[in-house]
């Protein structure tokens, strides 16, 4: 990015003005001045130039190829505005041609305006077109087509209307343009529900306009051009007789509205139309497909789905008998019935930290460039209960379905991978884990140092069992949100990249456990390794150098270390929690996993690993890491490293269990299932025999993933 880049917005608005006036000079000498609705038709174009220009000014126009890109698109954008201010000309000539060109301009501008109107959304973020199934090219384009007659005729076949219609498709792929760079991910129908988290986490990203997004404003251009182009009607009726085609006008803008919501609502997107949708590859299927036919698709696919041959009295059957086998097996174990006495003398207060973004890319071969990964995670936890890779169901951002999926134990791949429950679900009789340790005596405390109102958090969680919250406001408010906003001497406390660290919400659980004696459950979802990665805000002593090799993909090592540095602060600090928590004298669990993997990390999986099955190389990026950790000695465990494979649903689960607290029917049902299935993720599931299975595979376990489906729809679907 340079602001230097201004100078070609600039440029061609300077000429777009000059050339416009020296224009209008001429036709008001010759007695024919321009009319008022020519000017308005060129506004946009230097709207838009002076917009740019803005933009370049604060360094927020970028590309590796600018001394093409930016300048070429420029000048369309200018070029489109002066042709605007010249349309009676262009009507001139074209009435100075045969009729056979009268007549196919007539077809052609209509259909250039609706293909130019279709580019607007694809443009900015599509690099994948042409799209990999025509039919889905004609579906998107019948759509916006749709759109711009119902706008035309409620315009009384004005074509004014239909730059709102322009402008519409351009700011969605304008939206799509910077949640692909910053999530590597589509716009899916639930975060339209979640604007104002978006809002309040979009302060730390870097709004530039790449190529792509130059590209998209020229192509509106364009379209606006071609709409200026549109001959108004020739009026021929006054007075009474006006009100006819005025009615005419406005029953065909209804007819094509309803046209449009028959196209939206009623054929099955994913059914009859075969639109196809794998949400941990939203972008690309977004890509392949098309932005509307793909976000109809999911739209269509938000309702949870009743398993086939579901009956509540067959759910509740297979639950009990599940959740009968653990406890069979459970009173049959020394070990676990020594862990239960121990829970019930001890009570244990239990940390569960859900550690942003946090994730070993080393997995990634060493990123080729020698990076081992967080090393006291790594390598200074031998004494932990349980550990090893965590299925995730996000990537890249979603933090909120990672609380969900631990809090509740219910698994996104039945629910649907791209909802967010937390923003359209009342789950007020949704059985959570913080209501559990309420029940057991325990007080609960959420801590996720951000507004309180993200994700709905301020609401959820009372709603789940939690008696207190600290959010933002009780570490410092505003000023802890941003390193670059904080005072140098400010004392409240340390901040680090994208707000509060990591170990300043450690230190507030140890004063709460210090100052009250009673067994406390804490649920800590940390801020300091927030995206973005180009905040260039880390200090020099976490500063790392490591730069991938024989990579050429759009990813930058700049972002990648500055992701990179944030966790190895992420790593000291959880060292002095540990170092703490050992010299605590009562006794503590500690659960730490990270909700999911940084966006920089699906362009090196992508890149690097190409030749191998799609469902393994989603789970490379849709994996994390989790340690079940204790200061003191569980009853019937024996501290090691023992790695354990696990996916987020049943980690709660499984941390009862190992540490002998009270587990519910369904939580026990969980841990029976556990013996035929080791773990879930939205595309399938983990056999006891260490391979993975398509939801809808011929595997010995189908039966028993099958009876997981309806053991989740009667434990969340029912209560909603």
């Amino acid at each position: 990015m340079s602001i230097l880049y201004a100078v070609f917005p600039l440029a061609a608005l300077a000429a777009l003005i000059v050339t416009s006036v020296a224009y209008a000079r001429k036709r008001a000498a010759s007695g024919n001045p321009l009319t008022a609705s020519s000017w308005g038709w060129m506004l946009p174009s230097a709207a838009v130039l002076a917009f740019l220009a803005a933009w370049g000014l604060m360094g927020l126009l970028e590309g590796t190829f600018a001394l093409a890109a930016i300048p070429a698109s420029c000048a369309v954008i200018a070029l489109c505005g002066a042709v605007c201010l010249r349309r009676d000309s262009v009507w001139s000539w074209v009435d100075g041609r045969p009729e056979g060109v009268r007549r196919a301009s007539r077809i052609v501008l209509p259909i250039l305006i609706v293909v130019l109107s279709f580019l607007c959304i694809e443009v900015p973020f599509n690099g994948r077109m042409p799209f990999g199934g025509p039919s889905y090219f004609w579906l998107e384009m019948l759509l916006v087509g749709l759109l711009q007659l119902a706008l035309y005729f409620l315009g009384q076949r004005h074509a004014a209307l239909c730059g709102l219609g322009v402008g519409f498709c351009l700011f969605v792929g304008i939206a799509q343009h910077f949640v692909k760079r910053f999530k590597n991910a589509a716009i899916l129908p639930t975060d339209l529900l979640v604007l104002n988290t978006a809002a309040a986490v979009g302060k730390e990203y870097v709004f530039s306009f790449t190529e792509q997004a130059m590209a998209g404003f020229a192509v509106a251009a364009l379209a606006i051009c071609a709409l200026s182009l549109v001959r108004p009607p020739v009026k021929k009726a006054q007075g009474a007789k006006v009100a006819r085609p005025v009615a005419l006008n406005l029953g065909a803008s209804v007819l094509c509205t309803g046209l449009l919501a028959f196209c939206v609502l009623v054929p099955s997107y994913m059914g009859l139309l075969g639109v196809q949708m794998k949400y941990w590859y939203s972008i690309d299927y977004y890509q392949m497909q098309g932005f509307f036919p793909s976000f109809i698709a999911v739209l269509q696919d938000m309702p949870i789905r009743k398993p086939e041959g579901y009956s509540n009295e067959e759910a509740e059957r297979i639950t009990k008998s599940y959740a009968d086998e653990y406890r069979a097996s459970a009173k049959d174990d020394p070990s676990h019935q020594a862990a239960a006495r121990q829970f019930d003398e001890v009570k244990p207060s239990v940390i569960v930290v859900m550690n942003e973004s946090f994730a070993d890319l080393s997995i990634y071969d060493g990123m080729h460039a020698g990076y081992e990964g967080p090393q006291f995670f790594k390598n200074g936890l031998n004494d932990s209960l349980l550990r090893g890779t965590l299925n995730v169901t996000v990537h890249g951002a979603g933090t909120c379905n990672t609380e969900f999926e631990f809090l509740t134990g219910n698994a996104l791949g039945f629910i649907g991978a791209g909802k967010y429950p937390y923003s359209i679900y009342d789950l007020s009789r949704v059985d959570a884990l913080a209501a559990e340790f309420k029940g057991w005596g325990y007080k609960t405390c959420a801590i996720h140092p951000n507004h309180a109102s993200n994700w709905n958090r301020d609401k959820i969680y009372p709603a789940m069992g939690f008696d207190q919250f600290l959010s933002i406001d009780d570490f410092g408010g505003m000023a802890r949100m941003s390193v670059d906003r904080v005072t140098p001497n400010d004392p409240h406390c340390e901040v680090f990249h994208s707000g509060v660290s990591d170990i300043e919400t450690y230190n507030r659980m140890l004063q709460m456990l210090e100052e009250d004696s009673s067994p406390q459950f804490f649920f800590d979802v940390t801020m300091a390794n927030h995206g973005s990665y180009n905040q260039n805000n880390i200090p020099e002593e976490y500063q790392t150098n490591y730069y991938p090799t024989d990579f050429e993909g759009d990813e930058t090592p700049e972002r990648l270390n500055e992701y990179l540095a944030c966790i190895q602060k992420s790593d000291d600090d959880l060292k002095e929690f540990i170092t703490k928590l050992r010299e605590l004298d009562r006794p503590v669990v500690l659960v730490f996993f990270g909700d999911h993997q940084p966006s920089v990390s699906a362009a090196y999986n992508d890149y690097w690993y190409t030749d191998e099955p799609e469902d393994v190389h989603a789970r490379r990026a849709f994996s994390s890491d989790y340690v079940i950790w204790a200061n003191y000695d569980v009853a019937g465990h024996e501290k090691t490293d023992k790695n354990d494979e696990t996916s987020v649903d049943l980690l709660a689960a499984i941390t009862l269990d190992i540490i002998g607290a009270p587990v519910s029917t369904y939580q026990a049902a969980q841990l029976g299932v556990r013996e035929s299935i080791l773990s879930l993720s939205s595309s399938g599931y983990k056999g006891a025999d260490g391979q993975w299975y398509a939801p809808d595979a011929q595997s010995d376990y189908a039966t028993t993933y099958r009876d997981l489906s309806y053991m989740e729809y009667l434990n969340f679907a029912t209560k909603l």
